[in-house]
């Protein structure tokens, strides 16, 4: 696949494909440009708020409402926990319990705590706690390996 970049100025960024056929990498080319520019939309005070999901925190489900935190402002979204994990997973976002999912580009640093749980800080300062349910998948996408002991 050949790539080529042009700059000037232009009113507005454009993407071009040019494919002799729809075939498999063309496929994956344009399903990560979809991924990449996707928005969230989330509501505060009767109106509609669209944010790119990189700048998401996390995210949590409280009474039955959805939740989405950024670095300055809470947002309610219609979206569930599961849909936002799947829609967004290329943006770093990962279960972290039951009702709270994370963005792993946020993450500042994490500590052990008793019973398998883990303590995330994020880069605000703001402190979440991984159930131990979700520390396996955590890890792995972290790509920690448990250290054996001898």
């Amino acid at each position: 696949m050949k790539i080529r970049v042009e700059h000037g100025d232009f009113d507005e960024n454009e993407i071009v494909l040019r494919c002799k056929e729809l075939d498999d990498e063309a496929l994956e080319v344009l399903a990560l440009l979809r991924e990449r520019s996707a928005k969230l939309t989330g509501y505060q005070d009767g109106e509609a708020h669209i944010i790119n999901p990189a700048a998401l925190l996390y995210a949590e489900a409280v009474d039955g409402k959805t939740f989405l935190y950024t670095a300055d402002t809470v947002l309610e979204t219609h979206q569930s926990l599961a849909a936002l994990e799947n829609a967004h997973a290329h943006a770093g976002l990962i279960r972290i319990g039951k009702s709270q999912l994370v963005s792993l580009y946020h993450v500042a640093k994490l500590k052990s705590l008793p019973n398998s749980r883990i303590e995330i800080t994020l880069k605000n300062g703001e402190k979440l706690i991984v159930s131990r349910h979700y520390t396996g998948a955590l890890k792995e996408r972290l790509g920690m390996q448990e250290q054996e002991e001898t």
